[in-house]
């Protein structure tokens, strides 16, 4: 009977300890997997074009910056920029 009891709360302190280290892992992986954002990404949330050379190249192309953006970050900004603007360009109707 003894044993048992002896097992049981070695068992019970591998489980303490293995929950521990699995959440100290989950709070610091969390940033981690939560990715950098990009230049231009960056350069947008402050309201501004992005100036690295090799964006700007691209996007005169009418093109995404494979090195920047592996995955056409930017021109999924552009096309945001792009209906934000068309719908508060839009004239408005009202005689004068």
């Amino acid at each position: 009977m003894l044993v048992a009891v002896i097992e049981d709360s070695q068992t019970m302190k591998l489980i303490k300890v293995l929950s521990a280290v699995a959440c100290a892992v989950g709070l610091l992986a969390s940033p981690a997997l939560a990715g950098e954002k990009t230049c231009c990404e960056k350069a947008a949330l402050a309201g501004k074009e992005c100036s690295d050379k090799c964006c700007v190249a691209a996007h005169r192309a009418g093109k995404s910056c494979e090195k920047c953006n592996p995955n056409k970050e930017d021109l999924k900004l552009k096309k945001k920029d792009n209906k934000t603007n068309k719908a508060t360009d839009k004239p408005s109707n009202k005689p004068s």
